[in-house]
């Protein structure tokens, strides 16, 4: 029979535990907050809310997004340390990879050019991190209307 005290430091091991990666999401939207809300305030407009969650290190995430050729885009991650290792691309509708960066934050500026409509893939990897093998990241998608050229 399992005794009271075991329960409890089971119960304050899950608490610990969910507070941890509370706290880990919770910074890497607080370092993405700080650059999107200067960029908002000249104009950006937000696409939805920012996209948070958990890297494991060597599992690849993959953020589908259907881009207006009618825009132009900055697409922001970060993750909560400085010293997480990701590798972040960019994989358009042909399955090109027009852009990558291998840091602990990136930035994207996309121009789609096709009327077609297609899906980008945002891919994350988390190659080395700072702490552990996991890393928490945030992801935001801004746009703008794109200027027409006489």
């Amino acid at each position: 029979m399992i005794s009271r005290i075991t329960c409890f430091l089971f119960f304050l091991f899950c608490l610990c535990s969910f507070g941890f990666a509370s706290s880990g999401e919770g910074l890497a939207l607080t370092r993405l907050s700080i650059t999107t809300d200067m960029l908002v305030s000249i104009g950006e407009e937000m696409m939805g809310e920012p996209v948070s969650g958990m890297l494991v290190l060597s599992d690849t995430v993959t953020i589908d997004m259907s881009l207006c050729c009618d825009y132009t885009y900055q697409l922001i991650m970060w993750t909560e340390s400085t010293f997480n290792y990701v590798d972040f691309w960019l994989t358009n509708p042909e399955g090109e990879t027009p852009r990558g960066d291998l840091s602990d934050h990136a930035t994207f500026s996309v121009m789609p050019f096709s009327e077609e409509p297609g899906i980008w893939k945002l891919q994350m990897e988390l190659l080395e991190a700072a702490s552990s093998d996991t890393a928490y990241y945030a992801v935001v998608a801004l746009r703008r209307a794109r200027q027409s050229q006489i």
